[in-house]
C-alpha cells in the first residue's frame, strides 16, 4: 500500500469517526426508538466498500469502532460493533453479486437491516430475553429507510466527486 492509500484510508476513517460522534450528540429522531439513527458513518463506509480492497475496509471499520468507543463508551461499542461488523459483512457479500443484480442503494439497504439485526441480537443475548426481537419489525422499517438514504448519498458522492469516482473505477470496474 502506498502513502496515498494510507492517507486516503486514514481520512475516511477520521471522517467516519467524526460523523459517528456527531450523530451520537443529536437527539433521537423517533420517540419510540430512542437509539435509532440514520448512520452517517455508514455513508463513509459505503464509499470505502467501493474504493478500497476488503482488508483495508475491515481495518477501517475496526479502527472506526474502537476510536468512536473512546468518545461514546463501551456499552455503545458492543452494539455498534455487532451491528457494524454484521452489516459490513453482508454488504460485502451483496456487492459480490454485481451491479446487474443489486445496486449500491440495495447494498446499503441490506446493510441497514443487518446492522439492526446485529444490535438486537446482542441486546437479546445481554438481556437474556428473546422478546427484544419483537422490536425488529420497527427497526427493520427504519433501518431500511436509513440504508436507502445512505445509499442514495453514497451513490451520489461516488458518481459526482471525480477523485472518488476514479477510485471506484480503479478498484472495481464492474461497478462503474
Amino acid at each position: 500500500m502506498n502513502i496515498k492509500e494510507y492517507v486516503y484510508s486514514a481520512l475516511l476513517t477520521a471522517v467516519a469517526v467524526v460523523m459517528g460522534i456527531f450523530e451520537s450528540w443529536l437527539p433521537p429522531f423517533f420517540a419510540f426508538a430512542p437509539g435509532a439513527k440514520i448512520g452517517l458513518a455508514n455513508l463513509v463506509m459505503m464509499i470505502a466498500l467501493f474504493t478500497l480492497n476488503w482488508r483495508k475496509v475491515w481495518v477501517m471499520e475496526i479502527l472506526r469502532l474502537l476510536i468512536t468507543a473512546l468518545f461514546t463508551g463501551f456499552s455503545v461499542f458492543i452494539y455498534s460493533a455487532a451491528g457494524g461488523i454484521l452489516s459490513l459483512l453482508m454488504m460485502y457479500l451483496m456487492k459480490q453479486f454485481g451491479p446487474r443484480l443489486v445496486s449500491k442503494i440495495g447494498i446499503s439497504v441490506v446493510g441497514g437491516f443487518f446492522h439492526n439485526l446485529g444490535q438486537l441480537t446482542v441486546a437479546a443475548i445481554l438481556a437474556r430475553a428473546t422478546s427484544v426481537m419483537l422490536y425488529l419489525p420497527w427497526l427493520t422499517i427504519f433501518g431500511m429507510l436509513a440504508g436507502f438514504a445512505i445509499g442514495i448519498g453514497a451513490n451520489q458522492l461516488m458518481e459526482r466527486i471525480k477523485p472518488i469516482h476514479d477510485l471506484v473505477i480503479k478498484e472495481s470496474k464492474q461497478w462503474t
